[in-house]
C-alpha cells in the first residue's frame, strides 16, 4: 500500500459517515494479520475518530488471530508442556503482548527450589511435604476462598502473581513445578474439587498442599457410584484438565454477566469436544 493509499483510507475513516466508515473497516479487517504492520503504521497518520476506528480494526484482527492460534493448540493438546504453553496463550487474550517466558522461568526456579529440599531417600509423603513447604508455605500459593469467582483465578500467570487461585490452577502449578523437579504430580478430577497425587499419596494444593487422610478421601469417593470410580485411579489427562479449567472460567464469567468472555470460552470448549 502506498503512502497516498494509506492517507486516502485514513481520510475515509475520518469522513464521519457511518456507512462509509463501516465499509472501510470491514475491508481492512478482511486484510487479516498480514496487513497489521501497515495498519499500525497508519495510526501515525490518523487522529481522533479515524485513529479510534483503526485501533478497533487492529484489535479485532489480533483477537481473531489469537482465537485461531488457541483453537489449533487445543486441537493438538496432548502433553503437560503443551498445556503450559496454552496457559500463556490464554493470558495473551487478556493482556495483548503478554509473554510467558518470565513465568516459565519462575516455574523453573521453583522447581530448583523443590529439588534442593527432596533427598534421594525421601518417601512419597516426604516428597509431598517438600512440595507443600516450598510452594504452599515459602511461596504462599493457596486457594482464593475470599474471591473464588474472580476470573484471574483461572489464568496461570495471575495465580502466580497473586499467589491465589482455583483448585485446578493451583494444582496445575504443583504439577508443572513437580515436572521440573523430577516429581510426577498427577491431577485428580474429584467431584467438586481438584486434587493431586504423587506416588499414591493424595493431597490438596488448594489448602497449602495438605495430605488427605484415608477417611477424607473415602468421603470424596463415596460421592461417586462404585461403577464410575475407575477414573480416579488414573491421572487426569491434559485435555481434561483444560476442559475443567474452561468450565470454571465459564462459571466465573456467567456470574459476572460477561457475555463476551463467556462466548469465547464456549468456542474453546466446542473445539475441545470435537
Amino acid at each position: 500500500m502506498t503512502a497516498a493509499q494509506q492517507q486516502a483510507l485514513v481520510s475515509l475513516l475520518a469522513d464521519g459517515d457511518a456507512a462509509t466508515v463501516g465499509l472501510v473497516k470491514g475491508k481492512l479487517i478482511e486484510g487479516g494479520a498480514e496487513c497489521l504492520p501497515e495498519y499500525i503504521e497508519m495510526l501515525d497518520l490518523a487522529k481522533g475518530s479515524a485513529q479510534a476506528s483503526l485501533r478497533e480494526v487492529i484489535r479485532e484482527i489480533e483477537e481473531s488471530k489469537t482465537l485461531g492460534d488457541i483453537s489449533r493448540s487445543l486441537a493438538r493438546l496432548r502433553t503437560l508442556g503443551q498445556l503450559e504453553n496454552l496457559c500463556w496463550e490464554f493470558a495473551r487474550t487478556e493482556q495483548p503482548g503478554f509473554e510467558g517466558g518470565p513465568y516459565a522461568r519462575q516455574l523453573d526456579q521453583w522447581g530448583e527450589g523443590v529439588k534442593r529440599l527432596v533427598t534421594p531417600w525421601a518417601s512419597a509423603e516426604e516428597k509431598v511435604r517438600c512440595l507443600a513447604r516450598y510452594i504452599g508455605q515459602e511461596q504462599g500459593l493457596t486457594g482464593n476462598s475470599t474471591d473464588y469467582y474472580h476470573p484471574r483465578n483461572g489464568y496461570l500467570p495471575w495465580v502466580m502473581e497473586f499467589r491465589r487461585g482455583l483448585p485446578i490452577t493451583v494444582t496445575l502449578i504443583y504439577m508443572l513445578v513437580g515436572m521440573r523437579a523430577g516429581l510426577t504430580v498427577e491431577g485428580i478430577a474429584a467431584p467438586g474439587h481438584f486434587c493431586a497425587r504423587l506416588e499414591g499419596v493424595i493431597f490438596d494444593p488448594y489448602h497449602h498442599g495438605r495430605i488427605l487422610t484415608e477417611a477424607e478421601w473415602e468421603l470424596i469417593v463415596s460421592e461417586i457410584p462404585p461403577t464410575k470410580r475407575a477414573f480416579l485411579a488414573k491421572p487426569c489427562p491434559p485435555a481434561q484438565i483444560m476442559h475443567r479449567l474452561l468450565i470454571n472460567l465459564r462459571n466465573c464469567y456467567v456470574k459476572r454477566n460477561d457475555a463476551q468472555h463467556r462466548r469465547m470460552v464456549d468456542h474453546y470448549l466446542a473445539v475441545l469436544q470435537r
